[in-house]
Formats: C-alpha cells, structure tokens, sequence
C-alpha cells in the first residue's frame, strides 16, 4: 500500500492539512493521494477537536489578538518560539475567512462568560464543526481514511527520508503503508500515565481525564518521532487542565465559581488568590494546578447566597449535580468535615478572616473591579465580598489534565526538526503533538494553531512530494 502523503490523526490539524493539500496540488495542477490515519472508530475519530469548544483568540472574525505576541513572551517566561507565534498572528484572520468559505460559521463569544473576559470568537457547533465540514471536503476530494488503525513506527530509506509507516489494524495484524510523506497530527500524551509520571511527576495518576478523547492520547507519535532522532519542544512538565466537580461522572462538570468566592484545601486553608490571574480562559489552568497540588488533589470552593445575583453565572457552573448547601457557616464547615475530612475549626477560621479583610468598593463581575482583600496572604486582588449572606455553599474540586505542553520541534514550515535542528525529511507535523506552550496557556489559541500549521504542513508535504529530482 503506497501513499504520497500519509496524515496520522483526523482533528483540526490533520483534517486542515489534508484539505489544504489537495486544494493546493489542484490549484498548481499537481495530483497526490493522501490517506488519513485514525486509531478510533467512525463514533470516536477526531481526538480533542471532537469535545473542544474551540474558543479563538479574536477581537472579531477579522481582527485578531493584537498583544498575543506579548501575552506568549509572558506566559512561557520568553522560552516560546516567536516564529511560530509570528506565524499564528500573520495567518489567523485569513484561516477563519478560509473556514468561514467552507461553510463554517462563527459567533462572538465576548461577554458569555461570568467574570472578566477578552474578546472571543469561535465555531458554531464548537471543535466537531470544523472538523466535520473538513471531513466533507477532504473526502470529496478523494482522501481516503483508514479507521481503528494505529500507527507505531517510522520508516526510513538509506539516506534517512521517511518512506513510510508501520501501522495496528483493529485486528492486531502489523503492515508496512509506504509514503513519500507523514503528517504528524496525533495529539499528545495526556492519556498515557506512564508518560504523564515519567515528565511531570508520579502524582499525575491522580488527573482526572477531561474528556472521552483524552485516553486515546497516548503519545505514539511523539515517541516514534524521537525514535528516528526527532527534538522536543514545549514544556513537558506541565499540563492543561480545569477545575471540576469531583463528585460528579458527567462530562466535563467544570466549576469556576471561586472568582466569585474562595477556595479551600482539606486544611480549611486557601491557598491562591482565586481572582488575581485575569483573563478566566487565560486563568483556569492556573486555578487547576493549584488544586492538584493540594492535600489530596483535592478542593473546595465555598461561597454564598450573593453568588445567584450575578449575570450569567451559570456559565461558571457546568456540573450536573448542585452545591453543598448549608443554612449557617457552622452547618457548612461540619458537613465538609464529615463527609470529605475538611478541618472544621480552620474553615471557619478562615472564613471570618477573610470577611475581615474584604475593603470597600464597587463589585463589578464584568472587569477586574480592584475589590480586594488587606491583610491576609494570599490576598484576594478582585470580587472579593464577604461570605455573610445565606445560605452557604461548597463545591468540592479536583483538575482534569486536558493536554500536554511537551512534543516535537518544528520549524515554520511545519518540517520536523532533528537533534541537530535540521530537518527530517520527509517528516511534519501540526497540532498538540508540536510543543509550543511553556509554563503557562495562553487561552483560546490550540485550535487555531493546530489548523494554521496544519495547513502549512499540507502545502510544503505537497511541494516535497511533487518537486522535480
């Protein structure tokens, strides 16, 4: 079986560059075949893409984030790679404009959110509609896709092309797909424990998945690539993630309502300033971190009756299941101890502490009001109100790890990088499994870069196949 270019993995980057390339070689007169790799069923293909919401980081469909670049210097502490940054702000409007010609709309998101939000747009229909629509074109215009099959090992030919893939059917049967070239869009790790212990530490079997896709993510293409000598890229000691109702099977029961409260470990202590990271899609990761760090990997966010009085707050509550809900402090702090071991006596504690610290000023949910806390560490820097009004709440938390950091080198051209920072012929790679984040996520941006260099990988994957020898 031969291929000109082979696309491991069918999310936002494998589907952008699979359409891109065939829309490139018919505009330049040139003919490929391209076959499309994916290791899950018709009900499960899409990885991620298929569950995100896929916020981007726009002002409006054709205005994007004018500060991104400073906001990655910032975030990753100046160790992102600018050139790609670069090439996610040159090329963001004119991928919308693209999506938006296939038949993709969008809405603006700005405001939907409780709390303080930066303008964002995204898909109507969320992750699954833009890969779907690119599933529709990719498929009429020829590319073939092979289901329930894994790949596991790069080929090379003697002077170090990659010259196709060896691939796991549902069967177990092992064959050989020969391929001038190899899409890399497969994801990352966030579903393999061994991988998540070995980088980030051996409390990482303790995340929660955040969603059916997660567990696929196992890292293969990670792995193969560096079997072949490929360099790594990206932080791969941390993680995406969010903060989640504990108690609840639901998919993805979010709760961000300590901006408007705060949070507590099993101790009765609060351990972060719950509103002093801005931006909640820049913030929640952070929140997420924080929580997992704790006794038990485990949480509590407590707040009070002053919560149901602001607009749209419900976009802060995606559980299925309601709050802890007591008449009294007193009442609260004993069910918290009786049934998840909160220190009583703490809780209380520092919750009158805290409603003695809550200064003066107007409660705006809408921007970074500068109501804040005096006296008490860690501080509380916006939407501090006391905890006095009943009745009184609690959810317990964990994190969920969403994606991981860690993963291949590229250059701008989506050209897999070896050790030796040269390309690896033959060899690209878009998505997750590009490690470009450091330290911290800059929000609403995964999508968006997945499908920019997914199509930069179709374009240059079909100049490579079809140049003149």
């Amino acid at each position: 079986m031969y291929y000109d270019i082979v696309i491991i993995g069918t999310g936002a980057a494998g589907m952008s560059a699979a359409v891109t390339a065939m829309e490139y070689a018919r505009l330049n007169n040139k003919k490929v075949s391209i076959l499309m790799l994916e290791k899950m069923g018709e009900d499960m293909w899409g990885g991620n893409s298929r569950y995100t919401t896929a916020n981007m980081r726009f002002i409006d469909e054709e205005h994007f984030d004018p500060n991104i670049e400073e906001t990655f210097k910032k975030f990753s502490k100046g160790k992102a790679n600018m050139d790609h940054v670069k090439v996610i702000a040159n090329n963001a409007v004119d991928t919308i404009k693209w999506l938006k010609s296939l038949g993709v709309q969008f809405e603006n998101r700005t405001g939907r959110w409780a709390g303080h939000g930066l303008p964002r747009i995204g898909p109507v229909g969320g992750g699954l509609a833009i890969i779907s629509t690119l599933r529709k074109y990719a498929e009429s215009y020829g590319v073939k896709i092979l289901f329930n099959t894994t790949a596991w090992k790069l080929s090379l030919d003697e002077e170090g092309r990659v010259n196709g893939v060896w691939v796991r059917d549902e069967r177990g049967k092992s064959y050989r797909i020969g391929a001038k070239a190899i899409i890399l869009a497969c994801g990352g790790f966030e579903g393999n424990y061994e991988m998540l212990v070995r980088y980030i530490g051996r409390e990482a079997t303790n995340l929660v998945m955040d969603n059916p896709a997660t567990p696929i993510h196992q890292g293969e293409c990670i792995n193969m690539a560096l079997e072949i000598g490929a360099k790594t890229s990206g932080d791969f000691g941390n993680w995406h993630g969010a903060v989640i109702d504990v108690r609840s099977k639901a998919y993805r029961p979010r709760v961000d309502l300590y901006f408007f409260g705060i949070m507590v470990n099993k101790d009765g202590k609060r351990f972060m300033d719950e509103s002093g990271m801005g931006d909640i899609h820049d913030s929640f990761e952070v929140a997420a971190r924080k929580v997992f760090e704790q006794p038990d990997h485990m949480a509590f966010i407590i707040f009070d009756n002053k919560v149901y009085s602001i607009p749209n707050y419900k976009s802060l509550v995606w559980t299925d299941l309601p709050p802890i809900v007591a008449n009294n402090l007193e009442e609260l702090a004993e069910m918290l101890n009786k049934e998840w071991g909160v220190n009583k006596e703490n809780l209380l504690r520092t919750i009158r502490e805290f409603n003695s610290s809550v200064q003066p000023g107007e409660f705006n949910p809408n921007i970074l009001d500068g109501k804040h806390t005096k006296g008490i560490d860690p501080p509380k820097s916006n939407w501090a109100l006391k905890i006095d009004e009943p009745p009184y709440m609690a959810y317990p938390v964990t994190a969920t790890v969403q994606f991981t950091y860690g993963g291949l080198a590229t250059d701008t051209n989506a050209r897999v990088l070896d050790t030796n920072e040269k390309p690896i012929l033959g060899l690209y790679a878009a998505g997750e499994i590009v490690g470009l984040y450091y330290h911290r996520y800059p929000g609403a941006t995964s999508v968006l870069r997945a499908l920019i260099f997914g199509r930069i990988a179709g374009i240059n994957a079909v100049d490579y196949v079809t140049e003149e020898k």
